[in-house]
């Protein structure tokens, strides 16, 4: 089976799920500890959301090479058939890696075939089209993302990341920032719009973090967004809202937006 990730534009196939009628998808960051833990809870989301993202980042052995391939085959199993992102986000931008062997992880992540999509951070490859490629070529398919959670820059710096995430070979971009005020959330918006009426193509992923930006979270149907994060035990984000609401929300939206 395959998940279609598509506001409009093309097809983005990746399992089980076709998402080609402007409703994001509803996706569970899973921030477990221990290998038990994270299966296990990964096994309990599988049937009960669109998407599950694996934040890797919070494994306690994740600096540990040698025990990946286990874990990896195991998120596998628990996922079934449920589209998993796999991320591994470090500190500067927002997450818990402060490892050397971010490149490699991913690297062995994508060779295993546990992930359906892998997060790769835009600044922390330095934009490298080569290391994209690898994975790509390893068949998964890829979020290059971008994350500010110090502010929200001007619309053209926006625009301009997300341009540049798309031109380096993304199948998917991603954009985070953080809000002062609802000009800033407004300005997220915008340009979310803009670079969908001008990569209708190219499927994007974008949030305005907290609880000024919550907006966003719900608003891909409008905006372009085709995934939309939501916690279960705990956020991985500022914002973010519990999957059930959040899956209700988008639920009515969709339909009030029928004709």
């Amino acid at each position: 089976m395959n998940v279609i990730l598509s506001i409009g534009g093309r097809d983005v196939k990746v399992r089980g799920l076709e998402l080609n009628n402007g409703i994001p998808a509803v996706c569970v960051p899973v921030t477990d500890t221990a290998c038990s833990d994270i299966t296990e809870h990964i096994r309990d989301l599988s049937s009960q959301t669109d998407m599950i993202e694996w934040r890797m980042d919070f494994f306690e052995d994740i600096a540990s090479l040698e025990k990946l391939p286990h874990i990896f085959k195991e998120v596998r199993t628990a996922a079934g058939d449920t589209p998993l992102i796999c991320t591994l986000r470090t500190q500067k931008e927002g997450g818990r890696y402060s490892g050397n062997d971010y490149e490699d992880v991913l690297k062995t992540c994508a060779a295993s075939g546990c992930a359906d999509i892998v997060d790769i951070e835009y600044d922390t490859i330095s934009h490298s089209r080569s290391f994209i490629s690898e994975i790509s070529g390893s068949g998964v398919k890829t979020i290059l993302s971008h994350h500010d959670f110090k502010m929200t820059p001007d619309g053209k710096t926006m625009f301009d990341y997300l341009e540049g995430m798309r031109d380096a070979g993304a199948d998917i971009v991603k954009l985070a920032v953080m809000p002062q005020d609802a000009l800033d959330v407004e300005r997220l918006l915008g340009v979310t719009v803009d670079f969908h009426l001008k990569y209708p193509n190219t499927p994007e992923v974008t949030m305005s973090m907290g609880k000024t930006g919550v907006i966003s979270r719900v608003s891909g149907g409008t905006s372009g967004s085709c995934i939309t994060f939501g916690a279960d035990k705990e956020a991985s984000a500022p914002g973010q809202l519990d999957y059930l609401e959040l899956k209700e929300i988008i639920r009515i939206l969709a339909e009030a937006g029928r004709d």
